[in-house]
């Protein structure tokens, strides 16, 4: 009677939890970052960051952090030859990089994970949703796509992000974050074909407080695979030697 009672409350328990899946929504399919996301890598409005409207709220060793980024992009750009964007030398681009950029992901969702597969260096990130807490620290890290934790709130996905590699960019136009970043991010969707992501930065070292992105829209692609961009370092460097550093010297020539 016991064994019976045992088992039928284990299938009650999976049956339950199934359930509670099949409630959430559902992320599965391939995203293409909208150039309407709250206004587009080319708006005005952007002043010091891809992800914010709002001038970062900079500590000194931040400021002195971002002014000796030199990008490629943006209203800081510089010839690339003389900018030290880490992905000049076919570097991971990193999570947010990734996730501010014009490529495609794709969303694999299941009762307890989420994955995301990058078309950008043709790399995945996970998000652990099994009820697991956010550690205060990862002792193995740190991480390129850092080590992520996520549970449900309603309809929004909430993401906690920590053990980031800090040698890689916020974005393409060098906004940094420490060692001691954590980044909360918020999916939702706005619309069946639509995903929206905002994302909160708490990092004491670059930042005198936390700051709250934007709202960056995804929009759902209906046909095609991802495709395989890698940077590998061999052709990034007969790039760099063919094109980049002869367009770079003659750009500064007077």
């Amino acid at each position: 009677m016991r064994r019976t009672f045992i088992g039928a409350l284990c299938l009650f328990s999976v049956s339950a939890a199934t359930a509670l899946a099949q409630q959430r929504p559902d992320f599965s399919g391939t995203w293409l970052l909208t150039r309407s996301a709250g206004g587009g890598r080319g708006d005005v409005r952007l002043p010091e960051s891809e992800w914010s409207t709002e001038k970062l709220p900079f500590t000194a060793k931040g400021r002195a952090q971002f002014l000796a980024n030199k990008p490629g992009k943006g209203p800081r750009m510089v010839a690339p030859v003389n900018g030290n964007d880490p992905i000049g030398g076919a570097n991971p681009t990193g999570l947010y990089r990734a996730l501010i950029y014009a490529r495609n992901f794709e969303f694999v969702q299941t009762p307890t994970k989420l994955v995301q597969l990058f078309e950008w260096g043709r790399i995945f990130r996970e998000i652990y949703a099994d009820g697991r807490p956010v550690p205060d620290d990862i002792p193995d890290g740190p991480y390129w796509y850092g080590y992520s934790v996520g549970k449900w709130e309603g309809d929004t996905l909430v993401v906690e992000t920590l053990a980031l590699e800090n040698r890689a960019w916020l974005d393409e136009w060098g906004t940094p974050f420490s060692d001691q970043a954590r980044v909360q991010e918020r999916w939702r969707h706005t619309a069946p074909d639509r995903l929206e992501l905002r994302i909160t930065v708490t990092d004491p070292v670059m930042y005198e407080k936390p700051w709250t992105s934007m709202p960056v829209v995804y929009a759902l692609q209906k046909k095609g695979d991802l495709k395989e961009i890698i940077f590998a370092p061999m052709d990034e460097q007969v790039f760099n030697d063919r094109i980049r550093n002869p367009a770079g010297t003659a750009a500064t020539k007077p």
